[in-house]
């Protein structure tokens, strides 16, 4: 029982113990925190990316062929999906209306399903306001 207590009160061993705490939890905030809120970002910039990719597709909804529109339709819809999908992986409320507010996220989703809709016809004023919205909404600026 003594070389125990002479094992818990070496420097060795302390500075050993402390390293493994700092490493585990240094380990945990990168997996819980950072990972997850570098995803959120990366679907914003596929959103950001997207939405000038297809700015041709949204301007002029119902003109170009239904294939274009078809696969364009269908990442716009996929990536309110993973918008939704990757916010709602940030863990802790706070954590999350510290980054955007619930609303805004709910309402760019909502708009992100919308223009998807609208690419067979639709309005293309409405359109351009569901992107600025968009933007807005996620903090994208326009260069």
């Amino acid at each position: 029982m003594n070389w125990l207590i002479n094992l818990f009160q070496s420097v060795v061993f302390q500075t050993i113990i402390s390293g493994v705490l700092v490493f585990v939890i240094a380990q945990i905030i990168q997996k819980f925190f950072i990972e997850v809120i570098q995803k959120y970002k990366a679907t914003i910039g596929k959103i950001d990316n997207k939405l000038k990719f297809y700015a041709n597709v949204i301007a002029n909804p119902g003109i170009l062929p239904k294939d274009i529109i078809l696969k364009c339709s269908h990442e716009i819809r996929n990536l309110s999906c993973e918008l939704e999908m990757t916010y709602k992986q940030i863990p802790f409320t706070f954590v999350r209306k510290i980054i955007n507010s619930p609303a805004l996220i709910s309402d760019s989703a909502g708009r992100l399903i919308r223009l998807s809709n609208s690419l067979y016809q639709g309005d293309a004023l409405k359109n351009y306001d569901d992107v600025k919205k968009i933007r807005e909404n996620l903090s994208i600026p326009e260069l």
